[in-house]
């Protein structure tokens, strides 16, 4: 009986786009307000709202945590341009790039969100905490 053997991906064949970048999220555009950034919200039962331009490049991300911050602030989140709620702190990466190199990038920046962009910024997908996790884990897969 022959002894099935996995093939392992070398290190630094591993990539963004081995994930499944396109779950976890939904996006709205620049000029939409924050109602319909809830109403979005509130359609996925974890993830974020990722708010995308005309050029479909990434400007910001929208968390419940933003329209909690509002409400104490004394602002009604419903009321207001998505520009104004938005959390800005975002940081690209594009899809062709290795898992050994973005893990450690991701970890010294420590970013509010991480969106993966094609090779001219355009959105593509989020690269959630889940994945941040399965990268991790296959990076240590490898090293093994």
């Amino acid at each position: 009986m022959a002894e099935k053997v996995k093939k392992k991906k070398k290190k630094n064949e591993m990539r963004v786009s081995d994930l499944i970048i396109t779950d976890e999220f939904k996006t709205i555009n620049t000029a939409s307000n924050g109602k319909e950034a809830a109403e979005e919200l509130m359609g996925i039962p974890r993830g974020v709202v990722l708010v995308i331009n005309e050029a479909e490049e990434p400007k910001g991300v929208i968390t419940a945590r933003e329209f909690l911050k509002m409400i104490v602030d004394g602002v009604n989140p419903v009321d207001v341009e998505v520009a104004q709620l938005m959390n800005e702190d975002i940081m690209p990466i594009e899809l062709n790039m290795k898992l050994d190199d973005v893990v450690p990038e991701v970890t010294k920046r420590d970013p509010y969100a991480v969106v993966v962009v094609d090779d001219q910024g355009k959105f593509k997908g989020y690269f959630s905490p889940k994945d941040y996790q399965e990268a991790l884990a296959r990076i240590n897969y490898i090293k093994k």
